[in-house]
């Protein structure tokens, strides 16, 4: 224990005692600088921790005016951490007494010299840290997205944000904790502040405002907005308070939408013509296993254009007959790109079409089983449909995202592209909608609690969009209205 003696230090002796005290400090003779405290043990191990602890590589720590026994000064630290550098600066003070039993004038020792913020005593850590910068991701006119404005974007903007940090520009402070304090402590000093860089998407902001006022009024409902022409996506949103982004990381049984691959695959084979008459029974069984359609739809003899408009389950898991489950998966695959190792810029799940038979192709065939989808790989077949050939959806750019796109065997058959473009020209009119539509619903769980599952897509020029939202009857009529509302607002 150190015990002041009675009387002020003169103020000469002020001045020299915390000039020589500081002199030291500054020469990183830690133990010079110590025996000038009124502590120099705990002086010594505190001075020692600065340097070492911290990254200082050089320190310049310059006297102010003297007030009484008090002497403020200025610390312009120099820190290297991380390959990054910046200057640390900052005022103290400290105090000089009169030591008993010496009677020598000392720096009367407390933590708080170093840095006012310090607790006194020791037990603390003073260390620096750096973190990469949050870079803006911009839409494609360059223009900051904001999950504030664009609440369906937050799951992707985040990720974004943590997959594409700014390391280059990176933020460089100092945090204090308490020893055996398990949380991040506190911020005392950013050093060095980041500039963020910029991500620039293919987002359209007029087309995703459009996108967060439909949902708004559709709890549930998940939006995916394709450019075909270049694959760029313009706009998503997917529910709020949900981990998993079902827009685009999620996938499920897409159901009755499915069969706009299934008729593809059933043109380009030549197994059936828009015009040609297919019976659409009330129940079909394939090996055993009985299907029906959602809704209870159905009809004999009928043009294949009904069939596409009510998204017959029965007729076409009889007309999956004339394909083989490597027919099917091969035009899923090499056509309309699902199955393949896509790279978005974002973590997505890729669409599955395995290779099936008997009753299980069946089941694929009308969208169950064991076919998996999202919005995403929805939007992108009908992109593909309007294009005529697969463009791999982005939402950044390769340069960015160091990816490559993938790309599909071969394109869509002329033929078959301009019939599938006819029968969903069909559907959207029956469906009051202005341009090429298709959707149904995925209700293969009888028994399950979960609602129904609308999917609806279309197209109308250089757009092409899908939607999934929870229904409550056997038509996709909540994610036909999400839209037609997003079409008519980017389109008007």
């Amino acid at each position: 224990m150190h015990v002041v003696a009675d009387g002020a230090p003169a103020d000469d002796n002020v001045v020299s005692t915390a000039t020589a005290f500081l002199s030291s400090w500054q020469a990183s003779d830690t133990y010079r600088a110590a025996q000038l405290t009124t502590n120099p043990r705990q002086a010594r191990i505190e001075l020692g921790a600065f340097r070492r602890h911290t990254g200082v590589t050089s320190v310049t720590l310059s006297p102010g005016h003297t007030v009484g026994a008090t002497m403020p000064f200025k610390v312009v630290a120099h820190i290297d951490h991380g390959g990054t550098s910046a200057t640390w600066t900052y005022h103290s003070r400290l105090a000089v007494v009169r030591d008993s039993p010496t009677g020598r004038d000392r720096v009367s020792w407390h933590s708080n010299v170093i840095h006012p913020s310090l607790p006194d005593g020791g037990g603390y850590t003073l260390r620096p840290f750096t973190e990469a910068v949050a870079p803006t991701v911009t839409d494609n006119q360059g223009a900051p997205l904001k999950a504030t404005d664009h609440p369906g974007l937050r799951q992707i903007l985040h990720q974004l944000q943590d997959r594409y940090p700014d390391r280059e520009h990176q933020i460089l402070g100092i945090r204090l904790s308490s020893d055996g304090d398990s949380g991040a402590g506190r911020i005392v000093a950013t050093l060095k502040s980041g500039r963020a860089a910029g991500i620039r998407t293919g987002v359209d902001a007029a087309v995703q405002k459009a996108v967060d006022a439909a949902v708004a009024g559709q709890p549930g409902a998940s939006v995916v907005v394709v450019r075909p022409s270049t694959g760029d996506v313009l706009a998503a949103a997917t529910p709020a308070g949900t981990d998993l982004s079902p827009a685009v990381e999620g996938v499920q049984a897409p159901g009755q939408a499915f069969e706009l691959v299934t008729t593809a695959a059933l043109l380009e084979h030549k197994a059936v013509t828009s015009h040609g008459r297919v019976d659409c029974p009330a129940s079909a069984t394939v090996t055993g296993r009985t299907f029906t359609t959602p809704g209870g739809w159905h009809a004999q003899g009928t043009p294949f254009t009904d069939v596409f408009a009510h998204a017959c389950d029965t007729a076409y898991v009889q007309l999956a007959d004339a394909l083989t489950g490597d027919e099917l998966a091969a035009e899923a695959r090499d056509v309309f790109g699902l199955g393949l190792d896509w790279h978005t810029g974002v973590t997505t799940a890729d669409g599955a079409v395995p290779v099936l038979k008997g009753a299980d192709k069946a089941a694929a065939a009308i969208g169950r089983g064991e076919v998996r989808l999202n919005t995403l790989d929805l939007a992108s077949v009908t992109a593909t449909v309007q294009n005529g050939s697969f463009r791999q959806p982005m939402f950044v750019d390769p340069k960015t995202s160091g990816q490559t796109r993938a790309h599909t065997r071969r394109v869509l058959p002329g033929r078959v592209a301009d019939e599938l473009r006819a029968l969903m020209r069909g559907y959207a009119q029956e469906a009051d909608t202005d341009g090429a539509a298709f959707g149904g619903v995925a209700d293969q769980f009888q028994d399950s609690p979960e609602p129904i599952v609308g999917w609806f897509t279309a197209s109308r020029g250089d757009l092409a969009l899908a939607v999934t939202a929870p229904e409550k009857t056997h038509r996709p009529d909540n994610a036909g209205d999400v839209a037609r509302a997003v079409l008519d607002a980017a389109s008007g």
